[in-house]
């Protein structure tokens, strides 16, 4: 049996994908449930959205509803944009449009403040004043309720690292 055709002769397997113009959309296994976005994505995205512009509040929050509704295609396509030329999508920059008045997220506890300190030094006492400077940029960048994932993750940029050198 010949494959059906439609106008102009095309058949079946000519169909569009519903995105004419671009590769067909990525497949990932699981549930495609929302959930998390894996850290070194978000630390990236952080860290280019706050930049020196004094968006760490709209930043924040923009993250937060991202996070919240991204599925695992979502998450595969947006890690594809920040890892190859940090591009923010649409939505992306609708979120941060519709946070633009949000406040500056929450602090860290003082026990993630001191963990990310004992982190940071390993134990060095010359390196304790440099990462007690390098705290407000790691708060900036790192929320609250991500910390721990940072601090695991030996992939992420701006690492702890980064951070430091800010302040030499």
């Amino acid at each position: 049996m010949a494959p059906a055709t439609t106008r102009a002769g095309a058949t079946d397997s000519d169909a569009p994908l519903g995105n004419p113009g671009t590769l067909a959309p990525p497949t990932v296994p699981g549930d495609g449930a929302p959930g998390l976005l894996a850290i070194e994505p978000l630390i990236a995205f952080m860290d280019a959205c706050v930049g020196d512009a004094g968006l760490v509040g709209p930043c924040h929050c923009a993250a937060d509803r991202m996070e919240g509704n991204l599925t695992a295609i979502d998450l595969e396509v947006f890690e594809d944009r920040m890892s190859g030329a940090l591009e923010f999508s649409p939505d992306l920059a609708a979120a941060l449009v519709d946070c633009r008045e949000a406040g500056p997220p929450a602090q860290w506890s003082d026990a993630q403040q001191q963990a990310y300190l004992n982190e940071c030094s390993a134990g060095s006492d010359r390196l304790r004043s440099l990462c007690a400077c390098s705290l407000a940029r790691a708060q900036d960048v790192v929320p609250a309720h991500r910390l721990n994932h940072f601090m695991a993750s030996t992939e992420v940029r701006p690492d702890i690292v980064d951070f430091i050198n800010l302040c030499l």
